[in-house]
């Protein structure tokens, strides 16, 4: 495969992630808030969205770098400009780290309450409950930016080339 696939493949992955996570943020949670009227109901919601959207988005970020890890090797080893490329990887990557100390908090507070909620539904009003899963949509929306970020690099330095 050519570096220039293999770069393309990468900003594809790339822009894929990023709106994949922004429909989440957009579609997913909008939904749930506007159909549901027990705050346990959100919250096991809410765990079921998390639960599908850890098994793929993560491994798709650590296969988007990858791609571009790959780029850049092969880049150097034929004397071409390659840190680029490196660059767009990591910052794709950077939605993990994003991920353990920014939403962390919230996503564990979430959890705890949709625990609670199996043995107490008086645990939180849906207003408190909505507001909750409201923060989390606001902090993955942005958390959705850095994949579309490390994208456009990708593709600003694979099509100027």
């Amino acid at each position: 495969m050519s570096t220039i696939s293999i770069q393309a493949t990468a900003v594809v992955t790339g822009s894929f992630l990023s709106g994949a996570m922004m429909s989440l943020s957009l579609f997913a949670v909008p939904v749930l808030l506007d159909t549901t009227t027990e705050a346990p109901q959100l919250f096991f919601q809410w765990v079921r969205m998390y639960h599908y959207g850890h098994m793929a988005l993560p491994t798709m970020a650590v296969g988007t770098f990858l791609l571009y890890s790959y780029a850049a090797v092969k880049k150097r080893s034929s004397k071409q400009p390659w840190r680029r490329f490196l660059i767009a990887g990591i910052t794709t990557l950077t939605m993990v780290p994003f991920t353990w100390f920014v939403m962390v908090p919230t996503n564990n507070e979430l959890f705890r309450l949709q625990r609670i909620s199996l043995a107490d539904p008086t645990v939180m009003p849906i207003s408190e409950a909505t507001e909750l899963v409201t923060k989390w949509s606001w902090m993955h929306l942005t958390r959705s930016f850095i994949p579309l970020a490390g994208a456009v690099m990708g593709a600003m330095w694979t099509f100027a080339e």
